[in-house]
């Protein structure tokens, strides 16, 4: 056993030309059948709308908080205008003032405010309103969510 050993380590024989070939097949298979399933899901992803955040571009323009529209509702309307200077449109679907949920109507019923969709180079004004508690001085964070997850942030001061 100890000579088959010894044998097994001293021979200068290879793998023949036809199995390394076989071999070297195999391995560029599996490398490329890798990178297409890697490039196949990056753009599947990308066209599902994740890679799409880097091409919104919302500024907030305007905000202004208004007093609320009959003296016995509590909603507060604010009036907030955006400009789409993105490469896509981009779908409103949410607004918050400092982590707080804005409504689209004054009954506070709707939460939902897609069909705001800013076109790529227009305005947009739209309506959002803030039920109960009023507007007291400070400082307030309005948050714009899209459609595709983004998030546009300003801060403004009241009154």
């Amino acid at each position: 056993m100890k000579h088959e050993m010894k044998r097994l380590f001293e021979s200068k024989k290879g793998v023949s030309p036809v199995i390394a070939t076989v071999l070297m097949i195999l391995v560029t298979m599996v490398g490329m059948t890798l990178l297409f399933g890697f490039v196949t899901y990056y753009s599947d992803t990308y066209k599902a709308g994740v890679g799409s955040q880097v091409l919104e571009l919302l500024t907030v323009e305007d905000i202004w908080i208004r007093p609320p529209e009959h003296p016995n509702l509590s909603a507060n309307p604010v009036n907030i205008t955006v400009y789409n200077a993105g490469k896509i449109d981009s779908q409103i679907t949410s607004v918050y003032v400092n982590g707080l949920a804005l409504t689209g109507s004054p009954s506070g019923s709707d939460f939902n405010l897609e069909g705001k969709t800013v076109e790529v180079g227009k305005h947009l004004t739209f309506t959002v309103y803030r039920n109960g508690l009023g507007w007291p001085s400070g400082e307030y964070t309005f948050t714009i969510g899209t459609k595709t997850g983004s998030t546009f942030d300003v801060t403004c001061r009241y009154p």
